[in-house]
Order: C-alpha cells, then sequence, then structure tokens
C-alpha cells in the first residue's frame, strides 16, 4: 500500500473541494499536481475525476437554482465529446512532455485573455463554448487538468458571477463522471495501490474541504473570482510545465 500518495491526496481533496465550493474551480488544479508528483500521471486522472466529480455532487443541491443550464449544455456536450481522443492521448503520448506543451499554452492563454479583459470587452457565443468545451474535454482526460482552459473561457466571456460557480458544479459531475465510466475501457492502467478503505477514507476530507467552503463562500465576491481564477488558471499552467519538466529531466 502506498500510504504516501494516499496522504497526500487526504490533504489535496480538502483543499480542492473547498476551493471548488467557493470559486467554482481549484480541484484539479490542486489535486493534479499533487497526486502525478507521489503516484503518477495515471493514477491523478483517476483520483482528480472520481473524487471530484464526488465534490461537485456533495455541492450541486446548495447551487442549483444558479445554474445557467443553456450555458452548461455548450460546454458540457463538446467536452463529453473529445474524452475518449483525450485518453488516448494520454495513453499513447508522451504525458510529460504533453504536461509542458499544455502548459505553457495555457500561461501563454491567461495572459492573452487578462489583456483582452483589460479593455471592458466581452467575447462570448457557441463557437467559443464548444471550443472551451472541446479542449476542456481533453484536457482532463489526457492530463487531469482542464480548468486553465476553463480559466480562459470565463476571463474572454466575463462570466465570473455566482452562475458560474453554480453550474460548475453539475458540468464538473458529468465531465468528470463520463471519464470515469470510460476509462477501464480505454485506458485502465496506473491506478493507485489503495486497499479499498483508503479509497473510502478520501470521502471524509472531500466533504469536509466542501463543509469549508460553504462556511466560507460568503466571502466570495465577482472580484474575488475572477482573480481567483487568473491566480488559478496561471498556477495550474505553471503546475504542468514543472511536473512534465520535472519528469523530463528525472
Amino acid at each position: 500500500m502506498d500510504l504516501l500518495s494516499l496522504a497526500v491526496a487526504a490533504v489535496a481533496v480538502f483543499i480542492g473541494a473547498a476551493g471548488q465550493r467557493m470559486i467554482g474551480m481549484g480541484w484539479g488544479l490542486v489535486v493534479t499536481p499533487a497526486v502525478a508528483l507521489v503516484a503518477g500521471p495515471l493514477a491523478a486522472v483517476l483520483v482528480v475525476n472520481l473524487y471530484g466529480a464526488l465534490a461537485c455532487l456533495v455541492i450541486l443541491p446548495s447551487v442549483w437554482r444558479d445554474i445557467d443550464w443553456r450555458r452548461l449544455a455548450w460546454l458540457a456536450v463538446p467536452a463529453v465529446a473529445m474524452m475518449v481522443p483525450g485518453l488516448l492521448l494520454a495513453k499513447g503520448a508522451d504525458t510529460d512532455a504533453l504536461r509542458v506543451v499544455v502548459g505553457v499554452i495555457a500561461v501563454v492563454g491567461v495572459v492573452v485573455s487578462v489583456a483582452f479583459t483589460s479593455s471592458a470587452r466581452a467575447l462570448d457565443g457557441p463557437p467559443l463554448r464548444v471550443a472551451a468545451g472541446a479542449t476542456i474535454g481533453v484536457l482532463n482526460a489526457s492530463v487531469g487538468m482542464g480548468a486553465p482552459a476553463l480559466g480562459i473561457y470565463t476571463l474572454l466571456s466575463g462570466w465570473q458571477d455566482r452562475t458560474f460557480v453554480a453550474t460548475m458544479q453539475p458540468f464538473w459531475v458529468i465531465v468528470s463522471g463520463v471519464i470515469v465510466a470510460i476509462r477501464p475501457f480505454v485506458a485502465p492502467e496506473g491506478a493507485p495501490e489503495w486497499p479499498w478503505w483508503g479509497w473510502a477514507l478520501i470521502v471524509v476530507p472531500v466533504v469536509a474541504g466542501v463543509l469549508l467552503g460553504n462556511r466560507l463562500a460568503h466571502l466570495v465576491n465577482r472580484t474575488v473570482v475572477k482573480w481567483s481564477i487568473i491566480a488559478l488558471s496561471l498556477a495550474g499552467g505553471l503546475a504542468l510545465i514543472v511536473t512534465g519538466t520535472t519528469a523530463l529531466l528525472a
């Protein structure tokens, strides 16, 4: 049994669940790099999506009335459609090199998006939503981190109010749930070597993180959401670059 990866995962999912409840993202940005460093990238994809779906499912009842169902459909359908290609990419490509490339693109994309939003313009519509959803689906399935692409979309579209936080919960339930369901058939390798009670134990910090996020959610406004998205998207891109580069140089 790998106790180190279990302990790291427990701490990471607690922090990630709190962030997910408060600002609608942050789960994969915290959990993916932490688990990937101690258990490998394929293990990280499984842990992120399995417990991410659970965390968002726990959050869902408290934000149900604020969900933007139309925008959810525009993002979720292409995301689901691109999951199998993403899993095949993770299975066949050099995952570490892929992380570096995705990380660089994410950082550049966030910087460009921030420059765009400084002009007070907003860019949104079906083409951008479909492109964002498809990109999130590929990245979440291949490297376990679709949040930088989501961050770029929210910055370009100006979608940073409470409906964003609410809509992200069913979005990640769908995206992560589908990846967990199809993963055994497409890329079954790389699961962490935990006993059954270890898998069950991780549920506790997930629920605890959500409860903490519920207590702190009233402190979050539109400005906090916007700058949290910028910071977490940059952190996610940099984490991909660091973890990928470290593995390539090892």
